[in-house]
Order: C-alpha cells, then sequence, then structure tokens
C-alpha cells in the first residue's frame, strides 16, 4: 500500500498538548511562543475535544477587525499607523481559550488516508487535523509535517544538508 494510502493513524502525532476552555490564552500564547506546534486542541476532561485553538485564530484575535473588509492589504504602506493591536490584555486573567477558540475543529477518524488529510488541510488552510474515535476521544493530531512524513520520508537530504 502505498503511503499516501494508508491510514493517518501511522503518521499523526499522539503525544499531544492540550488545553482546556477555562484556561487563561496566555497559557496557549506561552506554548506557541515555545514549541513547535501550530494548534492546540481543547478538551473536556474526559478527553473529548471540544475546538481547538491555532497560532492563526490567536493573531488573528488581535488584529484590527476591520483589515477582514479589505481582500488585499498592499496598499497599507505603513501599518504604524492603524490602530495597533492590545497585547497587554493577555496578562490579565480575563481572556480565556474559549474566548478564541474555533468550535467546530477539522476532525478525521484514524482510518481516514493520509491523502485525504492532505486534500482536508490544503482545501480549508487548517492544521492540526484533530484525530478522533467514534466518542469524540482525542486520539491524536496530523499536521503538514505529518503528511509530509507519510509522503516524502522515504528521501534522504544530500550528505551535509541538515549539518
Amino acid at each position: 500500500m502505498s503511503m499516501p494510502s494508508r491510514p493517518v493513524s501511522e503518521f499523526m502525532t499522539t503525544e499531544v498538548i492540550t488545553c482546556h476552555r477555562s484556561q487563561q490564552l496566555r497559557t496557549v500564547a506561552a506554548i506557541f511562543a515555545r514549541l513547535p506546534v501550530s494548534g492546540v486542541p481543547v478538551v473536556n476532561t474526559k478527553g473529548l475535544l471540544r475546538g481547538i485553538i491555532t497560532k492563526l485564530d490567536l493573531i488573528g484575535h488581535f488584529m484590527p477587525e476591520y483589515l477582514d473588509l479589505f481582500r488585499d492589504i498592499d496598499f497599507i504602506q505603513d501599518f504604524s499607523t492603524l490602530q495597533s493591536c492590545n497585547l497587554d490584555v493577555l496578562d490579565s486573567d480575563l481572556l480565556l481559550v474559549e474566548d478564541v477558540m474555533d468550535y467546530e475543529p477539522v476532525t478525521v477518524s484514524p482510518e481516514t488516508s493520509v491523502l485525504k488529510c492532505a486534500a482536508l488541510i490544503h482545501k480549508k488552510r487548517t492544521e492540526p487535523l484533530c484525530v478522533v474515535n467514534d466518542e469524540g476521544r482525542l486520539l491524536g493530531v496530523v499536521s503538514t509535517t505529518d503528511v509530509c512524513r507519510a509522503f516524502f520520508g522515504k528521501y534522504d537530504p544530500p550528505a551535509g544538508f541538515l549539518d
């Protein structure tokens, strides 16, 4: 069986950092600042998936809302003249994960092919995908790194390339 048609359970990341919706947002911000993860699944105390918060969700929360009105922002030459984003709000206990999280994450089953996961990531422009069982329990995540490992892992870099 070719790698892209193999189940995602063979390539997904199973050691996943998770959070709870009532946690302070600065906790997730600290994770994003220090670890190479693109998203943190939000689970309840039973490990059931309730949502996800991604780096893009967090960054987008601090962008001025009116930027969504423009299809292209290349015409803006000086961003310092725009409304500045207030990151100080992270210092308070008021901003929680539930204020920013996506309540409808893209999910797949462990049997889903790596190729379908790649198509979902590409089409929906989101990662990671959450891998859940029939009860909605989080089993792992699949990211673009996992997909690349499945697709291209058989290739070796040139000698000295990664040194």
